[in-house]
């Protein structure tokens, strides 16, 4: 027969071992201009293909507060699907030595949606609602609520089927920058 105090001590045994396989909530990253655009990036699970295709881009060192306050358009994991099967493997599985040919085309999907300064929603406005992208293209953001948006880019007619981009997450601030969450890409 087993004691009371044996029995309590093989419970809270039971509540101590459950205890340790809870899994530990994912760490939350201030959104307050504290953190790098490229960690606050990283700290984010819905945006890794985006973050890949910055490293094999190469864009990376073109991030920083070294180098100036940079905006970018952050297309979430999902809304990247429609991409070529190609492209897909590359931006899921990055090598870790990209060739000419592979940073060449994360640059073109980079470049599409990044743009110099820090530009949140009233700083575009002011800019009559008009930025130029690192590809140099001229990219409309049209407000269509306090942090959200339409995007439209120059030239560039969509698709039959393929939604219009939109900013679902507006004036992410980072401490070298600022992104806003997009559930398509804009680059051309």
């Amino acid at each position: 027969m087993i004691s009371r105090r044996h029995a309590l001590g093989a419970g809270g045994l039971t509540l101590l071992l459950a205890a340790c396989q809870t899994p530990t909530p994912p760490r939350i990253v201030p959104e307050d201009g504290t953190i790098d655009i490229l960690s606050l990036l990283r700290s984010k699970p819905e945006h890794t293909r985006f973050v890949n295709a910055l490293v094999v881009s190469g864009a990376t060192s073109r991030l920083g507060r070294q180098n100036g306050a940079v905006t970018l358009f952050a297309p979430t994991n999902d809304s990247l699907n429609g991409l070529p099967a190609a492209t897909l493997a590359l931006l899921d599985n990055p090598p870790a030595q990209p060739t000419e040919a592979q940073r060449a085309q994360m640059q073109a999907l980079v470049f599409g949606n990044a743009a110099w300064g820090l530009l949140r929603f009233p700083d575009i406005a002011a800019r009559r609602n008009t930025i130029v992208t690192w590809d140099r293209a001229r990219l409309t953001v049209t407000a269509t609520g306090e942090r959200t948006a339409r995007l439209a880019r120059e030239g560039v007619t969509l698709a039959a089927g393929r939604p219009t981009p939109e900013v679902t997450r507006g004036n992410v601030l980072a401490s070298d920058g600022v992104f806003h969450v997009t559930n398509g890409f804009v680059a051309g």
